[in-house]
């Protein structure tokens, strides 16, 4: 497995950066997962292709347009696994397209591009997956638009199908089902059926294929294999893109998967408490920055995560951030965000910025908003907080003035007007920390059967 990874002069990288990967621990959901964030050309895609360029025993060429002029052309890659043995991968003396390794690597790193057309036929192709990786992903001179050999793939499942079955099962349901067929001209295809209906490899839509490919890269990974997937949600469903989420945090516990996102669905707080590395990819000028959540906003967020009267604050909405830009409105609660805006409406102005999320559900919780905002390299972020917070925002300021960010404090106690209100006790069905009662075990029981019996 892979530890970290060093860039340097490989496209936007003109400053050496460091990434690092979550490693899977006491078989916790998600501990082996990372999630790489960041805009379009931030070079998320460049970390993914240079644990790429370690698959072959030969040394890669990087042409001109892809190394740095700020190296003076010289690629630099260095790869750490997980017991800190080094490789690397640097330009020849001289310079130039050429490089060398310091030792002839075959790693068997599985890695999905983000591209994943497959052709609609093709011819049978023996390999097994070792060969597979070996011959079909190691880094090529250029980007490709499909996926190359994936046939050699369908194959080799199709001799593992109930096992492939069951995991596509998972996100699919188990009524689709799919056999390879021949056509008379000696050709190949994939013919699915889904919901009774049969469908050829060419009537079958992008999100289906990009979820085949992506079960192909995981049912037979074994422990402490390496997957390497860019941008799984393409062409996926949101409501498939969670039960997708949920594999990698199940898969994840014994095994190393990266994944590459523009989807806020692809963020999972559990799993993040439990080890999984969340990076920050942006360019900062012309060259690309990594940033990674600390282990002490980790420690902070396991308790947020708890808290049963704020659980949107750990959201979608509020993973949307990780995808923003910049300029970021940090906020107590949720009718805060609601009512500036409306106030912004009456005096006619814009507000130059991005809420996050719904609030932080209360001003005990922003500083450990704040650390997250200075882990992941948010440099312009504004924050407001009630008039009788005062002495939390000085004390806030006070730790937070040197990351630049601006705190400012209502005239008022609070942002609205509000009666005082007495809340009447009440018994519920789980305690006040929100576990159920034994002696309602039965009821709700019943309550969950009702409820999937009308689903099924």
């Amino acid at each position: 497995m892979i530890k970290e990874i060093s860039i340097s002069g490989f496209r936007g990288f003109g400053i050496s950066q460091t990434v690092k990967f979550a490693i899977p621990k006491d078989s916790k959901p998600g501990s082996g997962l990372t999630i790489i964030t960041g805009a379009n050309n931030s070079g998320k895609t460049t970390i993914i292709e240079s644990i790429r360029a370690f698959n072959s025993s030969d040394s890669p060429s990087f042409s001109e347009g892809r190394r740095n002029v700020q190296t003076g052309g010289k690629i630099n890659l260095t790869l750490m696994d997980d017991l800190d043995n080094l490789y690397s991968i640097a330009s020849v003396e001289g310079g130039g397209s050429s490089t060398e390794k310091n030792v002839k690597t075959t790693f068997q790193h599985y890695i999905l591009q983000s591209r994943r057309a497959v052709p609609f036929e093709f011819s049978k192709t023996e390999w097994d997956k070792k060969q597979y990786i070996s011959l079909s992903q190691k880094l090529d001179s250029q980007r490709t638009s499909s996926l190359d050999n994936f046939s050699a793939r369908i194959f080799q499942i199709e001799k593992n199908k109930a096992e492939f079955n069951a995991l596509i099962a998972k996100i699919l349901g188990s009524d689709f089902q799919w056999t390879v067929e021949q056509r008379d001209s000696g050709n190949y295809y994939i013919k699915y059926t889904k919901d009774g209906i049969v469908h050829s490899s060419e009537g079958v839509g992008d999100g289906i294929w990009s979820i085949f490919t992506i079960c192909a890269a995981l049912f037979d990974a074994s422990p402490n294999s390496v997957i390497v997937i860019d941008e799984p949600e393409l062409s996926i469903h949101p409501a498939l893109q969670k039960l997708l989420m949920q594999i990698f945090v199940d898969y994840s516990k014994d095994r190393q998967i990266i994944i590459s996102t523009h989807s806020p669905y692809f963020i999972n707080w559990e799993a993040i408490i439990n080890g999984a590395q969340l990076i920050r990819v942006v360019k900062e000028g012309s060259n690309s920055k990594c940033y990674h959540i600390s282990n002490a906003s980790r420690s902070m967020f396991s308790g947020i995560i708890k808290d049963l009267n704020n659980p949107h604050t750990l959201g979608l909405d509020a993973n949307e951030v990780f995808f923003l830009e910049d300029k970021i409105i940090l906020v107590e609660g949720q009718e805060d965000v609601v009512i500036f805006r409306k106030m912004a409406q009456k005096i006619k102005q814009n507000i130059h910025g991005n809420f996050f999320g719904w609030g932080v559900g209360g001003a005990p919780k922003m500083e450990a908003f704040l650390n997250l905002f200075v882990d992941m390299g948010y440099k312009h972020v504004a924050i407001i907080l009630d008039g009788d917070k005062k002495e939390t925002s000085d004390n806030l300021e006070e730790k937070f003035e040197k990351n630049g960010y601006k705190f400012f404090v209502l005239p008022t106690d609070d942002i609205r007007d509000k009666r005082e209100r007495h809340i009447q006790a009440k018994t519920g069905v789980a305690t006040e920390k929100g576990e159920l009662k034994e002696e309602y075990e039965t009821n709700i029981k019943k309550l969950v059967d009702d409820i999937n019996a009308l689903f099924s």
